[in-house]
This record gives structure tokens, sequence and C-alpha cells, in this order.
């Protein structure tokens, strides 16, 4: 017996400890979601709309290319902060929804602090996703100013395997799931180049002007928004807001001769509003209830001068 409980000692120190709590679970996310190389099939799905994507990433290379299986040929190649999109279908709405980059806004919250606006918490543990074993995470929001997310992560590696938005009242407005996956295994070079023929785009993440004070604000934005970024350019101003998970973007443009119809309008979750204001058009637009975008409209003021918050701030 005592040789038994020495070979039993021995594999739980060669054996690292799962996470204990939803933080931790997070953080582990955060890491595989930059250092996981993988590949496969995934189903996004919004409404009645249903889209089947074919998902290369490279963390080596910090690259990315997504090729949609379902509807019009087209593809999204992501290298580093550039994005290049090929076809004429809205293929930037693909790689947004298809990309499990855009879950790095949640690992990076979880990082540093700022998910005070949401309950954290562990859900089941015994749902299997793509044949693999998964561990539930659900982030809840405090109020009505924003959506939740509920996680399935591998329980190996930490990689998200599926995604739920929610609305306030539980139901699932964006979902996406992989259908079969391989963790571990860095794609060949020719999955991660472009096959698709037709009209490209590319698409570089913004410097962000960090001297910038604009003419514009918003005044009594909802609770937990601070201002993360303003830019100012010869056509305007923008402004983005974040909890540090969700982010809505503010728009004021000169109205020149143009006229603008004051309407608000829902796609999928992203709710916007345009309307006018002093000469000028405003465009609210996010990923957020439509209560927040109608507070963040309402209080665009141009009284005073703008002031960019610290980062992540």
């Amino acid at each position: 017996m005592r040789w038994r409980a020495g070979l039993l000692s021995l594999f739980a120190l060669a054996t690292p400890a799962p996470a204990q709590d939803a933080g931790q679970w997070l953080e582990r996310m955060a890491q595989a979601l930059t250092a996981t190389d993988y590949q496969g099939t995934l189903v996004y799905v919004e409404g009645g709309h249903i889209e089947t994507l074919r998902v290369f990433h490279s963390a080596r290379e910090d690259r990315e290319r997504i090729v949609a299986l379902t509807g019009q040929p087209r593809e999204v190649v992501r290298d580093g902060a550039t994005v290049t999109c090929i076809g004429t279908a809205p293929a930037p709405l693909v790689f947004d929804n298809g990309s499990l980059s855009g879950l790095r806004p949640v690992a990076d919250a979880a990082r540093q602090g700022r998910l005070s606006d949401y309950a954290v918490r562990l859900g089941p543990r015994d749902e299997r996703i793509a044949g693999r074993e998964t561990v539930v995470v659900e982030l809840l929001p405090r109020d009505g100013y924003r959506y939740g997310y509920r996680l399935w992560l591998d329980t190996g590696t930490g990689l998200p395997l599926r995604v739920s938005l929610h609305g306030g009242n539980g139901e699932a407005l964006e979902q996406l799931a992989f259908t079969e996956i391989e963790l571990g295994r860095a794609p060949a070079a020719a999955d991660l180049r472009p096959s698709a023929a037709g009209q490209t785009t590319t698409i570089r993440a913004p410097q962000t002007r960090k001297d910038a004070a604009g003419a514009w604000r918003v005044a009594d934005p909802p609770p937990g928004f601070t201002l993360r970024r303003h830019q100012v350019s010869a056509e305007g101003e923008h402004l983005v807001f974040s909890d540090g998970l969700a982010s809505v973007s503010v728009y004021v443009e000169p109205l020149g001769s143009a006229p603008v119809r004051e309407v608000s309008t829902r796609a999928g979750a992203v709710h916007a509003r345009a309307r006018r204001m002093e000469g000028h058009r405003v465009f609210v637009i996010g990923k957020v209830p439509a209560a927040t975008i109608e507070r963040f409209a309402d209080g665009v003021t141009g009284s005073a001068p703008s002031r960019l918050s610290a980062p992540g701030g």
C-alpha cells in the first residue's frame, strides 16, 4: 500500500491543479487565446440566420484566417492588427462574430479587474462541445445597460469552444460553437493564405491619439462606461466608451447639406441611433441594449471639451 500511496503522490505533483474559480478560468482563457494553435469548424447563429465557418489560427504568427462555408464565397485574414476581407458579402461581420479574437476584451478585462459591472460565476462542468469536456463561466450584468455572456471553456486548455450572448430576459442573441476542432496543431502556411477571388478590403487598427481633446463629450454616460479613446479628424470626432467588456462608439460629424433621419435601428444584438444636433450628425452604435444607446445619444453635448481618460480607466 505504501508504494501505491507514493505513486499517487507523484501523480499529484506531476498533474497541474485545475482552476478552482471563475476568475482563474478566465485567466486560463486569456492565455489560451494568445498561445494556442487551433483549426476547426464552427457554427454561428443569430436569430434565424445560421452560418458555418472554417477557422485557422496560428498563435506564433498571430495570424488567423476565416472562410465562410455557407452563403456567398468570402474570407477574412487577420495578420496582427491588419484585417483583409475578401468578397462582396459583409465579411467584417463574419470576422467579428466568428473569431475567438473577439473575446480578448473579456480576457483583458478579467486580467485588469475591470468586470465590476458583471457577476462572474461558474456554471456546469459536464457539458461536452465538439467532443471535449468543458466548464461554463457566466458573466451576468448587474443592470440593464449591458448583455451577459456564457462561455464554455475547454477543461484542458481554457480555449472557448462555445460562446453565447444573452439579453436581459435570458434569451440567446448570438451563439457560436465549434462542431469539430484540433487543438495544439499549427495550421499549414497554405491554410493561412487567402484563396477566394473577389473584392479585397484591408482594415488596420486605428492609431489612438491619446492627446486628443475635441469639442464634443457625453454627459452622464451609463454606469461603468468610461471614455477610452477620442479621435479628432477633419471628418469629425469619434469617441469610444467601454465598461471593460462592452463598448459603444459615438460619431459626431458636420451635417453639411445631407439630410439626417432621426432613427433607432437594430441588427441582432447591435443597436444604433442617428440624430441631428447643432448642425451635426450624431451616430451611436454598439453591441449593447437599446437603453444604453439611447442614453449615450441623449447625452451628447458640445458645451465642453472632452478629456481622454487614463488607459484602462
